[in-house]
């Protein structure tokens, strides 16, 4: 709501001008970051100018210009993490103002700076309108003189101006005073240059156009013409508490137009020398607010803000109010956050734990609310809760809702506790009955234990799913026992779906990488954690200790099918998935010296948040893990690759994966699924067959210190399949490349060993597929 008040007896239209209230021209694009969207040279010889240059991962710099030849720029690359100052070195000016682009690019991002530099002087500038400035050419250097109608930001010098000549104000980026200083690098700051909202004010500078905004960039200050309006507040900026203050007004024209741009604060009355009595109310809420007060007359205006502080941030977090007593009354802070809600009461979350609150109040919060509420914390079916609420104040709308990854307790549902409001899924049959939603287990009694969804909401549809099988997802909400002795699982649902058979995405049926590329670039997205599997096919960034992430490609069989040679985008969105800054096992868990490299071949699961970016499928930065490489979810006993190797337990956990992968496969009546060929590594223990022209292969036993631990007497089984390994029937130095007598060395006992190839479990042991592995390295040589 917009009230006006008139001095006079005279009313004059007037149309409110609203500014921008840009922060500090800093930019960011996916972890690759400049200090200064644009910066301006002067016209002298051999002019320069820096700016501070970080990226996540190395980058470069070029003007994509060929034919500008008057301005350098140094250096043209830097590395990951490091902050590098950048120099613009301009030659002397021409005739005129001029500019360019410098691109810096970072993998497939690309970050743009622009450089203009100043005209020579002497050279006289036409004046122009702010019309004729905004339909005017792009790099043209132009003189203009309007009225400040707000200032966006006082560190570099933005603020709009106008002269009456366009309904559009001209944005000022960047004010430079007579030493070609910034006002944060002045003396005296903002306040020295002298300008206020009002102020009749002439400039010069250059034009350019960002995301469709016309501004005048770095312009020197020609003239400052003084507004004929001067206002002031007795009090600024007040406490959140209701009062009053007094707008002081001197003007020497008249009539006074006075519009107040915010319905919390209105004219009561004015004094007999002209000034204003103005009251504001309470503010309520936790962040500070403020209203805008206009002030104009026939060819002038001023402005001036009230500023009310909002209520102090009381409270606690609702980790903190988990660990209180039973009994203690409490309050969440205000950015305290609705993540789920029933009928009955919603669940709040600090981002890191949430909380049940019980009460008609609470159900009649929105998801995104963010919440102060007054309660009692209890212990409610063995997870705490909140209930008599006592006050509940919403400080927020629409706030972003997360939740963590869920955890599937389907298999473990009879012995499943939690001690706080973990975020679940399980699956069951759904029976509907009035005001229960109860949840029947495969394999397990209704009179023993059941599900329950809580007083579900009419958004997850729970009525529609009556007597199918479902997957509820939710928060758990402890667990009761009825008087009939049967045990209920309690879950808050925030989503239900018809139940699927191990569905895709998840760890157990990834999509490959072609899948989900497919989707993501269909315009399908996913709120939860996506795994996707491939063989790895370009690398761009190895693991690093410094940033414990990496970025590599993957696809379906391993091939970089339009990954260009700079290995930053590709030509195949369909076929191509790039895993962006992944960590390393486990969400957030970074890469450390001694984890081991990823290889091309390499075949590898990914779990985490995917997006698209630049029509690039891929996992969203440093939101998504390496969950599985060559079958190990551990680098610990190796990867599996030529500079990674497993060891025997590492071979024998890749095996179980395998054999898992196998009878998962046979099971849903599908094809049975392939492997990449890996490595293990080992020193002979003991040897079954020598390698003999005539079959080509040889057979024998390896360990990791190269004691036979458990080999019979025969060499043709194990009674340690755990710490013995068989090498069974493999070529030498190459997959069907026979061993050939006087040429290929014969291995021995204690021989350091690395065989690759296909593996395979048979009569339980461990073990190389038989004709198709082959030996990679013999103490250390590989021909």
């Amino acid at each position: 709501m917009k009230l006006r008040y008139l001095l006079t007896s005279l009313v004059a239209a007037a149309t409110m001008l609203v500014g921008c209230t840009q922060e500090e021209p800093v930019s960011k694009l996916s972890g690759l970051e400049v200090d200064n969207d644009y910066v301006s040279v002067a016209a002298d010889e051999g002019s320069a100018v820096t700016i501070k240059v970080k990226g996540d991962d190395s980058w470069t710099a070029a003007i994509p210009d060929t034919k500008v030849d008057w301005l350098t720029v140094n250096p043209t690359s830097g590395a990951a993490g490091q902050e590098v100052t950048v120099t613009f070195t301009a030659s002397k000016a021409a005739a005129a103002a001029r500019g360019t682009e410098v691109h810096f690019t970072m993998g497939s991002k690309v970050k743009i700076v622009k450089v203009n530099q100043q005209a020579p002087a002497g050279v006289e500038v036409k004046a122009s309108t702010v019309a004729e400035v905004l339909a005017g050419d792009e790099g043209k250097t132009y003189r203009v003189t309007g009225t400040v109608v707000s200032i966006a930001n006082t560190s570099y010098g933005n603020w709009y101006m106008n002269d009456g000549t366009s309904d559009t104000n001209l944005y000022i980026y960047g004010t430079f005073n007579a030493k070609s200083q910034y006002p944060k690098d002045a003396d005296g700051g903002w306040a020295g240059f002298g300008i206020e909202v009002g102020d009749k004010v002439t400039v010069e500078g250059p034009k350019t156009v960002y995301s469709g905004t016309v501004e005048l960039v770095d312009v020197s200050i020609i003239k400052i013409e003084k507004s004929l309006i001067d206002a002031s507040l007795t009090t600024p900026t007040v406490g959140p508490a209701a009062g009053s203050d007094t707008l002081n007004v001197a003007s020497k024209v008249q009539p006074v137009l006075v519009d107040i741009a915010a319905d919390w604060v209105k004219i009561t009355d004015f004094t007999e020398d002209g000034n204003y009595i103005l009251t504001y109310e309470e503010n309520l809420f936790t962040a500070p607010r403020t209203a805008v007060i206009n002030i104009k007359a026939p060819g002038a205006m001023k402005s001036v803000t009230l500023t009310q502080e909002g209520v102090p941030a009381t409270g606690a977090s609702v980790t903190d109010i988990i660990a209180q007593a039973d009994g203690s009354v409490v309050q969440t802070l205000p950015s305290t956050v609705v993540v789920a809600l029933t009928t009955k009461g919603a669940v709040l979350s600090d981002g890191t734990k949430a909380i049940y609150a019980y009460g008609e109040s609470a159900a009649a919060l929105e998801i995104g609310d963010g919440v102060r509420m007054s309660a009692t914390k209890k212990t409610y079916n063995g997870v705490p809760e909140l209930d008599t609420i006592t006050d509940v104040f919403v400080d927020s709308k629409n706030n972003t809702v997360t939740h963590p990854t869920s955890t599937d307790i389907t298999s473990q549902v009879s012995t499943y506790t939690a001690s706080v409001a973990e975020y679940i899924k399980l699956s069951g049959t759904l029976t509907v009955s009035g005001t229960y939603y109860n949840i029947a287990f495969d394999g397990i009694e209704t009179t023993v234990l059941q599900g329950s969804i809580v007083a579900p909401i009419d958004a997850v549809k729970a009525a529609s799913f009556d007597g199918k099988k479902i997957t509820v997802t939710g928060y758990f909400n402890g667990t009761n026992t009825s008087k009939a002795g049967v045990k209920y699982v309690n879950v808050i649902a925030t989503k239900i779906e018809e139940f699927v058979d191990n569905p895709k995405g998840t760890a157990t049926n990834p999509y490959l990488a072609s899948e989900l590329a497919v989707l993501l670039t269909g315009g399908k997205t996913f709120d939860e954690d996506v795994y996707v599997k491939g063989k790895v096919s370009a690398i761009l960034y190895t693991f690093s200790a410094s940033y414990g992430t990496g970025t590599f490609w993957i696809s379906d069989d391993g091939t970089a099918y339009g990954v260009a040679a700079d290995k930053k985008s590709t030509t195949e969105p369909t076929k191509d998935f790039e895993c962006y800054s992944v960590y390393w096992f486990g969400n957030e868990k970074k890469w450390a010296e001694g984890d081991g490299q990823l290889e091309i071949g390499d075949e590898v699961i990914v779990c985490g948040k995917v997006t698209v970016y630049n029509g690039i499928a891929e996992t969203s930065s440093k939101k998504a893990w390496v969950y599985n490489v060559n079958g190990v979810t551990t680098s610990a006993n190796g990867l599996g690759n030529v500079n990674a190797p497993f060891n025997v337990a590492g071979a024998e956990a890749c095996i179980d994966y395998q054999q898992a992968a196998i009878k998962a496969a046979k099971d849903a009546d599908q094809p049975a699924p392939t492997f990449p060929d890996v490595c293990v590594k080992g020193k002979i223990s003991a040897i079954l067959y020598t390698f003999s022209a005539s079959y080509g292969t040889g057979t024998f036993w390896i360990s990791d210190d190269g004691t036979a631990y458990g080999v019979s007497a025969d060499k043709k089984k194990t009674t340690e399949p755990a710490k013995d390994f068989e090498c069974y029937s493999v070529y030498m130095f190459g997959l069907e490349k026979p061993w050939v007598d006087g040429t290929s060395p014969q291995p021995a006992v204690g021989d350091d060993v690395i065989v690759k190839g296909q593996l395979t479990l048979y009569s339980g042991t461990y073990e190389t597929s038989s004709k198709k592995a082959w030996i990679y390295s013999l103490n250390g040589k590989t021909e």
